[in-house]
């Protein structure tokens, strides 16, 4: 019978925590990235209102890059190409459902693929949702909600523990 660890092969257990860390520390810099945005919007830089969904991310993390791009824009539009779709759904879903947001237009067309099969087309989708009335409501309730539970969560994920497990990838 194999060894139960050996160098070099990391462990299914392994990969998820390493998995989670990432998910972290991404959440992270895209916080630090668009608070940096969000300067260069104020210094005349060009914040765009489009969102690009990819499948390799959830839609709750759409949700929240939606939510983001919706305080400092009126209308977004999310685009999604062939598989990343069903995200893009499933984002723009959870945004109307809990009234952030209220669809405006649908474009579904197909677009030729670069460097692919000669006449070979994917799908495309863009969402454009518009900011609802109630937005800058839901946003501030959100906020006092997170504000709220902040202490709790950093009790159980300490700030100085997070800063060196994201130090370590």
């Amino acid at each position: 019978r194999p060894p139960r660890s050996t160098q070099g092969v990391s462990s299914a257990a392994s990969d998820v925590y390493k998995r989670q860390v990432s998910t972290q520390s991404t959440w992270g810099l895209l916080k630090q990235e668009m608070k940096g945005k969000e300067q260069t919007a104020k210094k005349g830089g060009n914040l765009t209102n489009k969102v690009t969904i990819s499948s390799k991310r959830n839609a709750g993390f759409y949700v929240f890059v939606a939510k983001q791009a919706l305080t400092n824009f009126e209308t977004i539009e999310l685009h999604a190409l062939g598989l990343a779709m069903s995200v893009c759904v499933s984002a723009a879903d959870s945004l109307i459902k809990f009234g952030y947001a209220k669809l405006k237009k649908t474009v579904a067309e197909p677009i030729a693929v670069e460097g692919g099969r000669e006449g070979a087309k994917r799908p495309k989708m863009i969402l454009h949702l518009t900011r609802t009335p109630e937005f800058a409501k839901l946003m501030d309730k959100a906020n006092a909600i997170k504000k709220e539970n902040e202490p709790a969560y950093n009790q159980i994920f300490p700030k100085v523990a997070l800063k060196q497990v994201l130090s370590l990838t």
